[in-house]
């Protein structure tokens, strides 16, 4: 099992998660964490904050309750709520992960992300969410295991 520290707050070829309408919603396990920077979707320049560092993201695949898998592209920032309720995605990752008693993302751990509201952003509103998050549960050997 891997853990990804929240002090660092990854990726695959799964698709992106959809989050339409208020209240869209997806589920599942944690299957990997990917930091990534975040790019211009115009022409994939680097985004920058004002004193020229990167803006770091992170994509999260899961596997949802089906068997498909999908990736969740969660960025930061702090946004007023003008519909609704939440906060950025990677907030409300972050977030559930606290409130779970634990300091890491892992493998294997039940991650759910629902879109819930609106925030002020320009040049459309962001999208808010809360999430929820469930620890993996703990390894186990078994007994006869130990003796060989």
């Amino acid at each position: 099992m891997s853990s990804v520290p929240l002090s660092d707050i990854g990726g695959s070829a799964a698709p992106s998660a959809k989050f339409d309408n208020m209240g869209d919603s997806h589920s599942g396990v944690v299957l990997s964490s990917d930091k990534r920077v975040q790019t211009d979707p115009a022409d994939g320049s680097v985004k920058t904050f004002k004193d020229g560092t990167p803006r770091p993201q992170w994509v999260f695949t899961i596997e949802e309750d089906n068997g498909e898998s999908v990736s969740l592209w969660a960025k930061g920032g702090k946004f007023t709520v003008i519909k609704g309720s939440g906060e950025s995605m990677l907030n409300a990752i972050t977030s559930a992960v606290r409130a779970a008693g634990c300091q890491t993302i892992d493998s294997g751990a039940h991650l759910t992300v629902t879109h819930t509201g609106l925030g002020d952003a320009k040049p459309q509103p962001a999208k808010l969410f809360t999430a929820e998050y469930k620890p993996a549960a703990p390894g186990s050997v078994p007994v006869d295991d130990l003796y060989t």
